[in-house]
């Protein structure tokens, strides 16, 4: 199945994606209407979004709540809050049987995200 957008176009990314993987726990209701709250984790993220893989059906366009966990680093002396933001699904992938591919653009805050600098 091809990516789908909100606008039923080809998708254009605006934004450089890191391939990383962050632990997500994503709230929202189904397609169906039902209340859900899955942990999962990103296959990659940008300042503007992020992608992950989920057995939940969504519809594009619909709105999910995100927490990115903090992850406490040795030189901290106290824990920092979890990021918390909200978003918009913008694409969904059928990926298996009852599985999606899942494209968000956050609606709230933004994550800070660092590319290296090239030669």
């Amino acid at each position: 199945m091809a990516a789908k957008d909100a606008r039923g176009g080809a998708e254009q990314r605006r934004h450089h994606r890191l391939e990383v993987a962050l632990p997500l726990r994503v709230r929202g209701r189904d397609a169906y209407g039902a209340a859900f709250e899955d942990s999962t984790s990103s296959y990659n993220v940008s300042r503007e979004g992020a992608s992950f893989v989920t057995r939940r059906e969504l519809l594009v366009g619909q709105s999910l709540e995100f927490i990115i966990p903090h992850r406490p680093q040795p030189h901290e002396v106290s824990p920092r809050p979890d990021f918390e933001t909200t978003g918009v699904v913008r694409r969904l992938i059928s990926r298996t049987e009852g599985e999606w591919e899942v494209g968000v653009e956050f609606t709230g805050p933004r994550l800070r995200t660092y590319i290296p600098e090239t030669a």
